[in-house]
């Protein structure tokens, strides 16, 4: 017998033919037209019920409990089309998604998880992060948990000691960036963890509150693409971050495709340095680890008004940044990074302040074209900050977040290393690598690598409190750090926050100059392989650029 089609897939396979294929598609957050009066008449009818028992008895009550449960039973069986195992298992099946929805992540980390397991970031890394933001010394008993040779919960290497050291002095740290250039007024960064971008709006003003009255004398606050919010409140130390949206120092135009983007307002940006003298480096961003490729991301539930106001775009409505600046914008990656070139050089002679770019390294053809660029017209980043593929992020697509991108920011970071020292312009650049660099150990590797400087987001926000409930995009972070809700964000302290902050970028510090010690140098820049024992096999291909 030939098979007879379904009369729903008939109906489908109509309106396909009649009125093509989106006409067939569920619209985002369709509901049946019966779904929403069985809804609300059971929820009336439990409500009600109180008052019927009143006047008519116990067992009419039961009875109105009874139907309001008959039909919300109906009403999931027979009408809700979102869930399957709804419709198999009527009301009981809710208590999965419930399950899943407010318990699951609760249940992994305080009763599953052990100190050696947890993604993305190991209970025992989360453990030194929490105990460093509380001044307390990160100590235990027995012995070591981690297995140094599971690839899932090392490092990837070991730490050399010296027995007998033979260096004479207090370890040390300085670097400045735009030393060398005229007319620039040179940044001077003093700590070698600083935090890196997490723009308002990915996170709450109690949040970037707390981290710029921590950072302040200590470190310095990368701002995110999200414009000039509280980072820098304090007067602490600024890194202004400039992402392809132009936020806060940008404005709209229409192009000849007939697409919006937004370029640079240099009025607006000189008067913004003018304005805030603790701003002492520009960043453009290039790209981002965690959504290579891709631009930001901000729903529209975290658009506050007063963070459209910092941010120069509509209230409540979704921002989602272009993928590339549209200045640099150009029909070959050549053309592209010689226009780079220029843009970087006009933002600094407009600003006179080193200016430094952030990207996730993809194609290493791209690469061999910006360091050529750089060696052949002097110009060029005073920066670039090397952002792994393995980055966070608030937002951003999974796809993306978990396969695109070249590798670790250590990797990275050696690749350049090497090919800027090759090219004899290694000393024009300040190298700084982000991205799940969460102890001094890892470091410790990011400095052998080339790295002069140390940027951590997720570092810091796990010394506000952050619990890793992966939660960031939804606006419901339970901890009120990556969410806009009064209520939660009201449970934010700022002198207790910004007082860990404080203590885990000092500790943090302190820790890696204990570490320079006993590899036996005065400073974390002057470790070198030969400090390290590589033992895992994510980094067996840093061996070519670990060569001087």
């Amino acid at each position: 017998m030939a098979y007879d089609t379904s009369s729903s897939a008939r109906r489908v396979l109509k309106t396909i033919d009649r009125k093509g294929r989106k006409a067939a598609l569920t619209p985002p957050g369709y509901t049946p037209p019966l779904d929403n009066p069985f809804r609300w008449l059971s929820i009336l009818a439990v409500l009600s019920s109180p008052a019927v028992g009143y006047f008519y008895g116990w067992l009419a009550a039961g009875a109105t409990i009874l139907g309001a449960a008959l039909v919300y039973g109906i009403r999931e069986i027979f009408i809700q089309d979102d869930h399957a195992i709804v419709r198999i298992y009527g009301p009981l099946g809710r208590l999965r998604y419930l399950f899943e929805r407010e318990l699951r992540d609760k249940y992994l980390q305080y009763f599953n998880e052990t100190n050696t397991s947890g993604r993305p970031i190991p209970r025992i890394v989360r453990d030194y992060i929490y105990q460093k933001s509380k001044s307390l010394k990160p100590m235990s008993s027995f012995g070591t948990e981690l297995d140094p040779y599971d690839a899932e919960t090392t490092t990837g290497c070991r730490i050399l000691h010296r027995n007998f050291p033979g260096s004479i002095g207090q370890p040390g740290y300085e670097v400045i960036v735009g030393e060398k250039r005229k007319g620039v007024r040179p940044f001077y960064i003093r700590n070698v963890i600083n935090v890196s971008a997490m723009s308002y709006g990915s996170i709450n003003y109690k949040a970037a509150e707390s981290l710029s009255v921590g950072a302040r004398g200590v470190a310095y606050v990368n701002t995110g693409e999200g414009g000039y919010g509280p980072h820098g409140v304090a007067g602490n130390d600024v890194v202004f971050q400039i992402g392809t949206a132009k936020y806060g120092v940008g404005d709209a135009i229409q192009q000849n495709n007939g697409q919006t983007t937004r370029i640079l307002n240099y009025q607006v940006l000189k008067e913004l340095i003018n304005n805030h003298t603790n701003i002492g480096m520009i960043q453009l961003k290039i790209s981002q680890g965690a959504k290579p490729g891709l631009g930001g991301h901000l729903p529209g539930g975290k658009v506050t008004p007063e963070i459209a106001a910092v941010r120069r775009i509509p209230a409540h409505k979704t921002s989602i940044s272009p993928s590339q600046h549209a200045e640099i914008q150009a029909a070959s990656s050549r053309e592209t990074v010689a226009k780079l070139m220029d843009f970087i050089e006009s933002i600094r002679q407009a600003t006179e302040l080193p200016v430094g770019i952030k990207l996730c390294l993809g194609n290493p053809e791209e690469v061999e074209l910006l360091c050529q660029a750089m060696k052949k017209t002097g110009k060029g980043p005073d920066a670039i900050q090397l952002d792994g593929s393995d980055g966070g992020t608030g937002a951003g697509p999974n796809l993306f977040m978990n396969y695109v991108g070249y590798g670790s920011a250590i990797e990275s970071c050696a690749m350049l290393h090497r090919r800027l020292t090759q090219l004899k312009i290694r000393d024009r650049v300040t190298l700084s690598v982000s991205g799940r660099v969460f102890t001094p150990v890892h470091a410790a590797l990011a400095f052998a690598a080339g790295a002069d400087v140390i940027d951590s987001a997720r570092g810091p926000m796990l010394a506000l409190g952050c619990i890793q409930s992966l939660k960031c995009h939804t606006n419901h972070c339970p901890t009120g750090i990556a969410t806009n809700q009064p209520w939660r964000v009201r449970g934010l302290d700022i002198p207790e926050k910004s007082t860990r902050v404080y203590h885990f970028l000092k500790g943090f510090h302190q820790d890696m100059m204990d570490i320079t010690k006993i590899t036996g140098h005065l400073d974390p820049r002057d470790i070198r392989p030969s400090d390290l024992r590589l033992i895992r096999g994510q980094y067996a291909n840093m061996d070519e650029y670990f060569q001087d």
